[in-house]
Order: structure tokens, then C-alpha cells, then sequence
């Protein structure tokens, strides 16, 4: 089995996360996998941009605007690679992804 591995430093852990690609039998393990950390970190950018919008401590705006960034390039990771395994899948997802920022992130502004 062949692996594509994307290596990103979490900014506040230092932490290595791992998304991994690969072809053949174990394929449906990763889809999952890459499905996950595409719609995770979508959500986690969202609400942290909900939060930078509110801060006024500068320190804490430049911690957000880094946390942004990470997941930004995990979502654009797991975006390029499900874009070549499974594009179907990625087109359906993104639709399903967008319905969901609308009702949950309307719905929490409410609150």
C-alpha cells in the first residue's frame, strides 16, 4: 500500500498531525479519516473566526489568527487529497458542510 503523508505543526501544541492517504483495501479507513479532519477543522476555523471577531486582547488575536491558519492548511490538506482519491465524495461533502455552517452557526449566533 502507498501512503501520501501532509506533516502540520499544530501552533499551539507543537504536535505533528498526520493525515494519510492511501490506495488500495485500506482506502475506506482514510476516506473517513480525510472526511473527518476536512469537516472538523472547517467547523474549529469557523467558530475560532467567531471568537477573533469578538477579542480585543491583541496577544489573544494574534493566538487566533495562528490557530486559523493551522486549521486553514489542514482542510486545504485533506481537501486536495480526497479531491484525488474521491472527488464525488469531496463535492457532496462540501454541499453537506456549507448546509451545516448556516444552521448551526445562525442558530449559535441567536444565543
Amino acid at each position: 500500500m502507498n501512503y501520501d503523508l501532509e506533516d502540520l505543526t499544530g501552533p499551539e501544541t507543537g504536535e505533528i498531525d498526520l493525515i494519510t492517504v492511501g490506495t488500495g483495501e485500506g482506502a475506506s479507513g482514510n476516506l473517513t479519516n480525510l472526511q473527518m479532519v476536512l469537516v472538523t477543522s472547517s467547523m474549529n476555523h469557523e467558530y475560532t473566526l467567531k471568537a477573533y471577531e469578538k477579542c480585543r486582547s491583541f496577544s489573544k488575536k494574534q493566538e487566533l489568527l495562528t490557530r486559523m491558519s493551522h486549521l486553514k492548511k489542514l482542510y486545504y490538506a485533506a481537501r486536495h487529497q480526497l479531491a484525488t482519491i474521491h472527488p464525488d465524495r469531496l463535492q457532496i461533502l462540501e454541499q453537506e458542510l456549507n448546509q451545516q455552517k448556516q444552521t448551526v452557526l445562525s442558530d449559535s449566533e441567536l444565543h
